[in-house]
């Protein structure tokens, strides 16, 4: 394996999702935020995994990326469910197992939407339309830097790594995952080469982009158009009926 093989979340494709300003996702993605802790009930999260799963479909996401960075969370949602639910259960009150199950079924909705919508949408944005949609919102400069940085470094140890492993092949270092143990200690041999790596590749990274002007001035977009506006008022819709419902302004039976 070498770093022409590392695995990216952007896919350069001509879709609905990706031709919308960067600006409108990255406001959308603020939305996000605040959807998950105001949105009152489990159904109102159901509706934002729907409308994940839509806008994943629509944007031709890699199913493998929102795949895996779900399974890494099962052992959290098991644990979510079975921890609180112990007591009852080994008591044989089954009814309140149910009941837990239940409460805790918003919070697993919840993550699951968030993944779903977020990588989606990022998956249609790479590190030059995130740091331009950061830079075309006026926010602060070092914002734009960070999350440049943090997008680029983020490959940057991905190659670094795959190439330092491809190295220690050499010297009978093989991340074989069916050895756990072995796989473990290997692991730790590497990882601190590849600090070392992306410590000395990190000031190159932030020099290049103070170069390209990330802490001074903003950036020029174009104006939002009518889809983007249309895909902004999309999500402010539901973002807007879900706060409406907790706070008891919207009376939505089902919900």
């Amino acid at each position: 394996m070498t770093s022409s093989s590392v695995p990216t979340l952007y896919q350069e494709r001509n879709t609905f999702i990706h031709c919308r300003d960067p600006r409108v996702k990255i406001l959308l993605l603020i939305l996000l935020f605040f959807f998950l802790f105001l949105a009152g009930s489990w159904q109102w999260m159901l509706v934002l995994v729907i409308l994940g799963l839509i806008q994943a479909a629509i944007a031709r996401t890699p199913w493998k990326w929102m795949a895996v960075l779900w399974a890494i969370h099962i052992p959290t949602f098991l644990a979510l469910i079975l921890i609180p639910a112990a007591g009852p259960l080994f008591a044989g009150n089954f009814a309140k197992v149910a009941e837990v199950a239940t409460a805790e079924l918003r919070l697993i909705l919840a993550w699951t939407a968030a993944i779903l919508v977020s990588v989606s949408m990022l998956s249609t944005m790479d590190a030059e339309d995130l740091t331009k949609g950061i830079r075309g919102l006026h926010l602060p400069s070092v914002v734009a830097l960070a999350f440049g940085l943090s997008y680029r470094l983020l490959y940057t140890t991905l190659g670094e790594a795959f190439r330092i492993a491809d190295a220690m092949k050499i010297k009978g270092v093989d991340l074989d995952p069916k050895h756990f143990f072995r796989f473990i200690w290997n692991s730790l041999r590497i990882s601190l080469p590849l600090l070392f790596a992306v410590v000395r590749r990190a000031p190159i990274l932030m020099s290049a982009l103070q170069m390209r002007g990330f802490r001074t001035g903003h950036v020029r977009l174009g104006a939002i158009d009518f889809w983007d506006a249309v895909y902004f008022l999309i999500g402010l819709t539901v973002f807007g009926l879900a706060v409406c419902d907790r706070f008891g302004v919207l009376s939505i039976p089902v919900l």
